[in-house]
């Protein structure tokens, strides 16, 4: 984790320093806050290697466990930076000149889910922070990660997968694209819209905020058939988002609804794929 860590970090901060800027007012910005956004994609397979799902409540001590050390890890990288090259100019427009990480100042009723521990030195941390201060105003973000997925094979950010298969859009034409693993890996994942509620993405998503020191725009998702007439209630969406809101969620961003479309026969793509021309010598 140190090291990947450190890598994406020295990495994307070397970027700021060599790219153009077809902008004024974006060099200025950038140079005074260097802003970086480490993110998350093929959540969904790590869950399902894990052996655990959206909706399992054993997800949440793993997902805090790992978000945690990569949190720490990501700032470490970008207060080590500091030291070698120095903190970026608006360094004491930001909470890090106090001292405070993200692990401050999550809203604590997230601990109602998880009971935090300190499982690295967030301490020795500030304390560093305090002293060299840090290269990066911002660091972690979550975002879709659409075309990263696509160059990895991997699930999209930390949704669920809406389907073993997904037909994706490129200028090159039409990606056939299949769930990392599927043949070991089929019944560990839990689709999107096999989830009779989005109460388990809100939960994990609220552990995720907890370590981001930027705003996580939220997702949740809605099979009608799981209602009665095939009707969401407008009070269990509320009760949603003021439970989201309970645990920290910073905000909702789409409310999606099943339509019916995506189902496939995956093993027959999987076996169309291998004989297609591209895919052979």
């Amino acid at each position: 984790m140190e090291r990947a860590c450190t890598l994406a970090v020295r990495g994307l901060d070397a970027l700021l320093s060599y790219q153009d800027f077809p902008v004024l007012a974006g060099r200025v910005s950038t140079e005074k806050y260097r802003p970086l956004g480490v993110g998350i994609i093929n959540f969904a397979y790590f869950l399902a290697k894990h052996n655990v799902k959206y909706t399992d409540d054993s997800a949440l001590e793993l997902v805090d466990t790992w978000a945690q050390h990569w949190s720490y890890y990501i700032l470490k990288a970008s207060a080590d930076l500091a030291k070698d090259f120095s903190p970026c100019p608006g360094f004491n427009d930001t909470k890090y000149s106090k001292g405070l990480l993200p692990v401050d100042t999550y809203k604590k009723t997230v601990d109602d889910l998880v009971t935090h521990t300190d499982k690295v030195d967030w301490t020795g941390l500030r304390e560093q922070i305090k002293k060299t201060g840090i290269r990066n105003s911002t660091l972690l973000a979550l975002m879709p990660a659409e075309s990263s997925a696509q160059l990895a094979n991997a699930t999209n950010g930390i949704e669920p997968p809406r389907s073993y298969v997904s037909y994706k859009q490129s200028k090159d034409g039409i990606l056939t694209q299949v769930v990392p693993e599927y043949r070991r890996l089929k019944n560990k994942y839990e689709l999107l819209w096999d989830q009779e509620s989005p109460l388990g993405y809100i939960k994990l998503t609220a552990i995720l905020q907890k370590y981001i020191d930027q705003g996580i725009s939220t997702n949740i998702s809605y099979n009608p058939i799981f209602f009665k007439d095939d009707k969401i209630p407008m009070s269990i969406m509320l009760q949603d988002i003021l439970y989201a809101y309970k645990l920290g969620v910073k905000q909702i961003y789409y409310q999606n609804t099943f339509d019916g479309q995506g189902e496939v026969d995956v093993d027959k793509v999987i076996e169309e794929e291998a004989e297609c021309s591209n895919c052979s010598i």
